[in-house]
Protein backbone atom coordinates (compact mmCIF):
# COMPACT_ATOMS: atom_id res chain seq x y z
CA UNK A 1 0.00 0.00 0.00
CA UNK A 2 1.11 3.54 -0.71
CA UNK A 3 2.50 5.75 2.02
CA UNK A 4 0.06 8.52 2.93
CA UNK A 5 0.03 11.42 5.36
CA UNK A 6 -2.59 13.94 6.39
CA UNK A 7 -1.79 17.63 6.20
CA UNK A 8 -4.30 20.38 7.11
CA UNK A 9 -7.25 18.02 6.60
CA UNK A 10 -6.18 17.16 3.06
CA UNK A 11 -4.75 13.79 2.18
CA UNK A 12 -1.26 14.17 0.78
CA UNK A 13 0.95 11.52 -0.72
CA UNK A 14 4.63 11.31 0.03
CA UNK A 15 5.47 8.47 -2.35
CA UNK A 16 3.79 9.46 -5.63
CA UNK A 17 3.54 13.25 -5.98
CA UNK A 18 2.24 12.96 -9.55
CA UNK A 19 -1.06 11.46 -10.64
CA UNK A 20 -0.75 7.91 -11.96
CA UNK A 21 -3.17 6.22 -14.37
CA UNK A 22 -4.76 3.09 -12.92
CA UNK A 23 -3.21 0.31 -14.90
CA UNK A 24 -2.12 -3.28 -14.68
CA UNK A 25 -3.91 -5.16 -11.93
CA UNK A 26 -5.70 -1.96 -10.81
CA UNK A 27 -7.25 -0.99 -14.15
CA UNK A 28 -10.33 -3.22 -13.92
CA UNK A 29 -10.99 -2.57 -10.20
CA UNK A 30 -10.83 1.19 -10.85
CA UNK A 31 -13.14 0.92 -13.85
CA UNK A 32 -15.68 -1.07 -11.81
CA UNK A 33 -15.41 1.37 -8.91
CA UNK A 34 -15.86 4.29 -11.30
CA UNK A 35 -19.30 3.01 -12.25
CA UNK A 36 -20.29 2.44 -8.61
CA UNK A 37 -19.37 5.91 -7.28
CA UNK A 38 -22.32 7.39 -9.14
CA UNK A 39 -24.70 5.13 -7.20
CA UNK A 40 -24.01 7.09 -4.04
CA UNK A 41 -21.94 4.52 -2.22
CA UNK A 42 -18.53 5.48 -0.86
CA UNK A 43 -15.95 3.26 -2.53
CA UNK A 44 -12.55 2.77 -0.92
CA UNK A 45 -9.59 2.99 -3.24
CA UNK A 46 -8.98 -0.49 -4.69
CA UNK A 47 -5.25 0.25 -4.81
CA UNK A 48 -4.31 1.68 -1.41
CA UNK A 49 -7.49 1.40 0.68
CA UNK A 50 -6.67 4.67 2.50
CA UNK A 51 -9.40 6.94 1.10
CA UNK A 52 -12.77 6.96 -0.62
CA UNK A 53 -12.60 7.54 -4.35
CA UNK A 54 -13.59 10.95 -5.66
CA UNK A 55 -15.24 11.62 -8.98
CA UNK A 56 -16.29 14.20 -11.53
CA UNK A 57 -18.66 13.76 -14.47
CA UNK A 58 -18.79 16.17 -17.41
CA UNK A 59 -21.50 15.78 -20.04
CA UNK A 60 -19.73 16.07 -23.39
CA UNK A 61 -23.06 15.43 -25.15
CA UNK A 62 -25.62 17.01 -22.80
CA UNK A 63 -28.61 16.19 -25.00
CA UNK A 64 -27.76 12.50 -24.67
CA UNK A 65 -26.57 12.73 -21.05
CA UNK A 66 -23.30 11.21 -22.19
CA UNK A 67 -19.86 12.29 -21.08
CA UNK A 68 -16.64 11.43 -19.33
CA UNK A 69 -16.23 10.27 -15.75
CA UNK A 70 -12.99 10.99 -13.89
CA UNK A 71 -12.30 8.94 -10.73
CA UNK A 72 -9.31 9.35 -8.44
CA UNK A 73 -7.87 8.51 -5.06
CA UNK A 74 -6.56 11.54 -3.14
CA UNK A 75 -4.29 9.31 -1.05
CA UNK A 76 -2.27 7.30 -3.58
CA UNK A 77 -3.07 9.74 -6.45
CA UNK A 78 -4.22 6.98 -8.80
CA UNK A 79 -6.77 8.07 -11.38
CA UNK A 80 -8.78 6.81 -14.31
CA UNK A 81 -11.35 8.21 -16.66
CA UNK A 82 -14.11 6.57 -18.64
CA UNK A 83 -15.35 8.22 -21.83
CA UNK A 84 -18.82 7.75 -23.31
CA UNK A 85 -20.52 7.15 -19.95
CA UNK A 86 -24.29 7.63 -19.67
CA UNK A 87 -24.86 7.64 -15.91
CA UNK A 88 -28.40 8.99 -15.66
CA UNK A 89 -28.73 11.43 -12.76
CA UNK A 90 -25.40 12.67 -11.42
CA UNK A 91 -25.47 13.80 -7.77
CA UNK A 92 -23.00 16.60 -8.43
CA UNK A 93 -23.03 20.13 -9.76
CA UNK A 94 -20.77 20.58 -12.80
CA UNK A 95 -18.87 23.87 -12.46
CA UNK A 96 -17.88 23.55 -16.14
CA UNK A 97 -21.36 22.55 -17.36
CA UNK A 98 -21.99 25.81 -19.22
CA UNK A 99 -18.85 25.60 -21.34
CA UNK A 100 -18.75 24.57 -24.98
CA UNK A 101 -16.72 21.49 -25.91
CA UNK A 102 -13.96 23.76 -27.19
CA UNK A 103 -13.88 25.82 -23.99
CA UNK A 104 -13.84 22.69 -21.85
CA UNK A 105 -11.02 21.17 -23.91
CA UNK A 106 -9.04 24.36 -23.40
CA UNK A 107 -9.33 24.33 -19.60
CA UNK A 108 -8.58 20.62 -19.53
CA UNK A 109 -5.13 21.18 -21.05
CA UNK A 110 -4.31 24.72 -19.91
CA UNK A 111 -4.37 26.60 -16.67
CA UNK A 112 -2.59 26.50 -13.36
CA UNK A 113 -1.59 22.95 -12.44
CA UNK A 114 -2.93 19.79 -13.97
CA UNK A 115 -6.62 19.29 -14.63
CA UNK A 116 -6.57 16.45 -12.08
CA UNK A 117 -5.11 18.79 -9.44
CA UNK A 118 -7.87 21.30 -10.18
CA UNK A 119 -10.56 18.63 -9.83
CA UNK A 120 -9.10 17.50 -6.53
CA UNK A 121 -8.96 21.11 -5.29
CA UNK A 122 -12.62 21.65 -6.29
CA UNK A 123 -13.56 18.53 -4.32
CA UNK A 124 -11.61 19.79 -1.27
CA UNK A 125 -13.43 23.13 -1.55
CA UNK A 126 -16.81 21.35 -1.58
CA UNK A 127 -17.64 22.32 -5.18
CA UNK A 128 -17.66 18.74 -6.48
CA UNK A 129 -18.79 17.02 -3.31
CA UNK A 130 -21.86 14.99 -4.28
CA UNK A 131 -25.28 15.41 -2.73
CA UNK A 132 -27.33 12.23 -2.80
CA UNK A 133 -31.08 12.05 -2.40
CA UNK A 134 -32.06 10.09 0.69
Amino acid sequence: MASCARNSGEIMNETHPKWVEAGGEFQVPFMLAARRVLQGKPIRCPKCGHADLRFYFHAMKPALGQGTLWVWCPACRTKCHLPRVTPGEVPQVDPFGGLSLEEFAEIEVRGPGSFQDRLNRLWNEGVLTPSYKV
